[in-house]
């Protein structure tokens, strides 16, 4: 189904992945809970969700996989308590992802989180994450991880998402797949993979098309993702991985409030007269080692590179042309390592867990922008070129970290660390038109957590983390001098990195025969936070805000109920405010008090399905409900307010197995009440053109056949 000549590079790199998973984590899926899953995102050792002192929770393959149309992470992500992930409909824009409110303000991208994919970061030096290349028909299992644990994990980490691809079963096998959708989206690949004892390979090549349900939104990505794992000996594992993305999408843009009323699914102001559209190709690669010492000692050594390119046309405010920096293109090299070494001991009679711990990225990025009218590239106004700006931009990190887990008795259990970061940004202009500039950024972050036993089936504990975050590349772009604000020149004052206090208490119960339950009360308190100063042409100025809080409480609960019914339930209360008064050129006065924009107070997600044994048959019906959210900084409800919504969703899927085929089908149906609601706003938009409307009532088929040899 996948043309075969895509095939030539995975032939260009080794590939693969991760080594000892050391197990499942805990499922909040359709699967029921058992008990000693695994999970390592939080503590970094092999230890149970129930003995981890944080809020972490995983989604299985079966979550990800079965039902699910396999597009976007968000479709699995909705069930997660604490996360707010939302499709834009628009794969121009990467989906709008946070944490217990942190990145919600990204104006695109995903920042204020750390993603991991296959132990190599999505998330760049200076906080910046993409997430195209995340291939989800071959993902294993995806681990979100909130809360003081997550500083450990360095810059940009209000919140951690690690993402596992699947490993190769016993044999070979070949597993072709396709689905098709409304709005004439249709998704083909192939997946290969086996073990043969000695070595374990992935290999899985898709293409997804649709014309988008909006005007103006179709798209087409190819993704291509590849593991192969092999030993050396029975201490000594090698682990290779790569991926490649390669996307094309036209970008709509957002609406404003009175496009909202007279064209709910078109198309931006001038997006289809200026052609706004974009163009992604990223590649990369990277090796892990792990080597066992002895039975109480291993060292692990992760090593990657990759190159992503991209280029956007944006739309103009008027018909005065050329529009100047109209088009930007970026080219980014990047590369790092993490090296990691676990010790178990004893102190006394009391056991002991060491990890210590390197980490470097290192981020290259060139930038230019080019004058464009109407979707094409033209001279600049007295110039012989459209090359308007031409700069470089360069962010690094050096990272070292400890972390160190012991019981002093039966029932306690103690989990501390600390994380030493120092963050380099640079920017240089290759015109010479502005002074080049850079900044140092340089900090300890440490994180205690304690927990207590009160039985075997109920746990309660604390924990409290110092955190920061660094401004993006992005955001160091450009800056305003006392009269005005300039976006030909890089900000000759640094923003200063968001420093914030995290604090949680948790209790998780486990109930014999009938399920399992968590709930966390959390705070933050932040300073410094980046927010927009000022917006000139399309482009952001940034500043430094003063205090700002999350506040909230997640709950979660599986139930597994009679005659084959069970059901999953997840709440998040999250109050994420303005503590300090600021200004803003673009908001005006910002008062304490005001909601940060792009989170909701009100989540909650459940599901009812029902299920034969093996899953020969599962149908389900779920129902996702979330509060309305702010789109820009000073909170105006005429312009900038998001209506909540009540969407419900209803999916079914079979598996049957034959000699040595197995198959499965699924079908789905969303937005089944075909409500017409905003799914997703753009932060402070220029021009007022915040709202991206969901689509209506729309349906997915889809099937896939495997056949092992």
């Amino acid at each position: 189904m996948i043309h075969s000549h895509k095939a030539h590079y995975f032939c260009m790199f080794a590939l693969v992945a991760l080594p000892f998973q050391w197990a499942n984590s805990q499922s909040i899926d359709n699967q029921a809970q058992v008990l000693d899953d695994m999970v390592i995102s939080a503590s970094r050792f092999k230890q149970t969700p129930f003995e981890t002192s944080a809020s972490v929770d995983l989604i299985t393959r079966s979550g990800i996989q079965d039902g699910q149309a396999q597009n976007n992470i968000s479709e699995s992500l909705s069930r997660v308590p604490g996360i707010q992930a939302v499709n834009r409909q628009n794969y121009a824009q990467d989906l709008m992802i946070s944490i217990r409110g942190f990145g919600a303000n990204s104006a695109f991208g995903a920042r204020g989180i750390k993603v991991i994919v296959d132990g190599i970061p999505a998330t760049m030096p200076d906080g910046q994450s993409q997430l195209s290349h995340i291939d989800l028909n071959s993902t294993e299992r995806i681990e979100v991880l909130r809360g003081p644990f997550s500083v450990l994990y360095g810059n940009s980490a209000g919140g951690v998402m690690s993402i596992f691809s699947e490993k190769g079963e016993a044999g070979n096998q070949i597993t072709p797949y396709i689905s098709y959708g409304s709005f004439n989206t249709i998704k083909e690949g192939t997946k290969a993979s086996g073990d043969n004892g000695s070595v374990n390979y992935l290999l899985d090549l898709s293409n997804l098309k649709t014309d988008g349900s909006r005007t103006h939104s179709d798209a087409s990505r190819d993704n291509e993702n590849a593991k192969l794992i092999f030993g050396l000996n029975s201490d000594t594992q090698i682990s290779l991985i790569g991926n490649r993305v390669n996307l094309a999408a036209s970008d709509p843009l957002g609406l404003t409030s009175a496009q909202l009323v007279t064209t709910p699914q078109g198309a931006g102001t001038n997006a289809e007269s200026w052609n706004t559209r974009k163009t992604v190709t990223q590649l990369q690669g990277g090796v892990e080692l792990v080597q066992r010492m002895n039975s109480d000692s291993s060292l692990k050594i992760v090593g990657y590179t990759g190159t992503r390119n991209q280029f956007q046309y944006q739309a103009a405010t008027s018909s005065a042309t050329p529009y100047v920096n109209g088009a930007i293109s970026l080219d980014r090299s990047y590369y790092g390592f993490d090296t990691q070494y676990q010790l178990k001991s004893n102190i006394g009679d009391t056991p002991v867990r060491f990890a210590l711990g390197l980490n470097y990225g290192n981020d290259a990025d060139h930038s230019m922008g080019y004058c464009n009218t109407y979707g094409s590239l033209v001279n600049c106004t007295g110039k012989t070129t459209s090359v308007n700006t031409d700069a470089a931009y360069m962010a690094n990190n050096f990272d070292q970290y400890v972390q160190i887990q012991f019981d002093p008795t039966d029932r306690i259990n103690v989990t501390t660390g600390l994380r030493h970061t120092n963050t380099q940004l640079k920017g240089s202009d290759n015109l010479n038109s502005w002074t080049p500039t850079s900044k140092n950024y340089d900090q300890f972050m440490p994180m205690g957590s304690i927990s207590y036993l009160i039985n075997p089936l109920n746990r309660v504990y604390a924990s409290i983390g110092i955190g920061y975050d660094t401004p993006t590349l992005n955001q160091i772009k450009y800056g305003c001098g006392n009269v005005s604000c300039s976006t030909t020149s890089s900000n000759p004052n640094m923003l200063n990195a968001a420093t914030t206090t995290q604090y949680e208490i948790g209790w998780k119960s486990i109930v014999p025969e009938i399920g399992n339950f968590n709930a966390a009360l959390f705070t933050a308190s932040s300073n410094n936070e980046i927010v927009a100063l000022n917006n000139i042409s399309g482009k952001t100025v940034y500043q430094n805000a003063n205090a700002t809080a999350r506040t909230g409480f997640e709950l979660f609960a599986h139930l597994d109920l009679p005659y084959r019914f069970y059901s999953n339930l997840s709440y998040t209360y999250t109050m994420a405010q303005v503590t300090q008064d600021y200004n803003s050129a673009v908001s005006g006065l910002i008062s304490a008090g005001s909601n940060i924009p792009g989170v909701p107070v009100n989540k909650f997600f459940g599901e009812l399905a029902w299920k034969l044994p093996a899953d020969k048959f599962n149908l389900g019906a779920e129902i996702l409900g979330v509060s309305n959210m702010f789109a820009s900084d000073n909170n105006n409800s005429l312009n900038s307010n998001s209506s909540g919504y009540v969407i419900a969703n209803v999916r079914a899927f079979a598996k049957q197995s034959w000699n040595q085929w197995k198959f499965t089908e699924f079908a789905r149906v969303n937005n089944v009440f075909d409500v017409y609601y905003v799914g997703s706003v753009i932060i402070n938009q220029t021009n007022s053109q915040y709202f991206e409307p969901a689509p209506g009532r729309n349906w997915i088929i889809g099937t896939n056949a495997t056949y092992q040899f």
